[in-house]
């Protein structure tokens, strides 16, 4: 009876976690659109459909996605909302203060430390990008990411 209840319990955490892995992720399974581009919350990704299937794609280096109206596509950093990207970031020269605290790269996933053998760029965990804005430093998900940096239209 005691085992019975165990392998019962075993399987209900299973079947919760299995639910749970899944939540969020039908942006990538589902079509939202049959002939439209669709981003991603990580700003450098989206999505299309072809015969019912969805495609992920991802911007070349130093290019974005947006989807506004109008544009739809990948645009230069440049050209971006200055609140969702990096470009002032530079590598840190680890003597003015800078040594003290991570620092952000131009990579939005990245970001510097000064260790006792100089600069090293260090990426964040996967599905997360690096804010220094706000009092808040660190590793954040891309929505959190978005939100901290007031990054709502690319």
């Amino acid at each position: 009876s005691f085992s019975v209840l165990v392998i019962f319990f075993g399987l209900l955490a299973l079947a919760i976690a299995a639910s749970l892995g899944t939540a969020g992720s039908d942006v990538t399974t589902v079509c939202q659109s049959e002939d439209e581009l669709w981003g991603s919350e990580d700003i450098r990704k989206f999505y299309f459909c072809l015969d019912g299937d969805v495609i992920a794609d991802q911007c070349d280096e130093g290019y974005y996605f947006v989807n506004n109206a109008t544009v739809s596509g990948c645009l230069p950093e440049e050209l971006m909302n200055p609140s969702c990207v990096n470009l002032v970031a530079k590598v840190p020269t680890c003597t003015d203060g800078t040594q003290y605290q991570p620092q952000p790269s131009g990579n939005l996933t990245n970001f510097y430390v000064c260790t006792n053998e100089g600069v090293k760029e260090l990426p964040c965990e996967a599905g997360k990008a690096f804010v220094d804005a706000g009092g808040y430093l660190g590793c954040f998900q891309w929505t959190q990411w978005r939100s901290l940096r007031n990054c709502t239209d690319g």
